[in-house]
């Protein structure tokens, strides 16, 4: 009997795996048909040497040009993943700064950036190189994207009008995915005065 449970137990271990991994699969090209943008996938290597994973959406989002880059690369027993979303403002202005943005307050006060608002400097922390430039970025509606976010910490770079959003993983679930897509539009229709 303890045999044939622990069969099952496997079993059922096994199938959740899959179930999972399916799911995950679906995130990406279910993003693609929700956004309007074309999704595409690249395996590279083998299972003896490197291998490399790509995902990637590109396409515009009212009206908003975006690519988004998730890569999983695996070498030797070292694994690497990140995911960027890149943009294009619709009102570029010739800056370059970068901002972290980390739910919560707290921390070190170098480069703290408030924003205002106490409501959402109280739910998130940003940092920056150029304080009065991102405070001129985060206009309600960034706000409001800013804090659906699931990641705990994200960073942001602007140059000359081009924005990368960035953070060390890869999108599981469709928020972690569609979340970062509506903050950088949201980004993208931003003035910077």
């Amino acid at each position: 009997m303890g045999l044939g449970a622990g069969a099952l137990v496997l079993v059922a271990i096994v199938a959740g795996a899959i179930k999972l991994s399916r799911a995950t699969d679906a995130v990406w090209p279910n993003c693609a048909t929700r956004y309007g943008l074309t999704f595409d996938q690249q395996n590279e290597g083998n299972a003896m040497t490197s291998q490399r994973r790509v995902k990637s959406l590109t396409g515009a989002v009212q009206n908003v040009p975006l690519r988004v880059i998730s890569t999983w690369s695996m070498v030797g027993n070292t694994r690497t993943t990140s995911t960027a979303f890149y943009a294009r403002s619709l009102y570029p202005a010739p800056y370059r700064f970068s901002l972290q943005i980390t739910r919560g307050a707290g921390g070190p006060q170098h480069h703290l950036v408030p924003t205002g608002d106490p409501s959402f400097d109280r739910m998130i922390s940003l940092r920056s190189d150029a304080p009065a430039l991102s405070r001129a970025l985060m206009n309600s509606a960034v706000q409001a994207a800013l804090l659906k976010l699931p990641m705990n910490q994200v960073g942001l770079s602007y140059d000359n009008g081009e924005l990368c959003l960035s953070y060390g993983g890869q999108p599981l679930k469709p928020a972690e995915l569609e979340a970062p897509i509506d903050a950088l539009v949201a980004l993208g229709h931003s003035r910077l005065a």
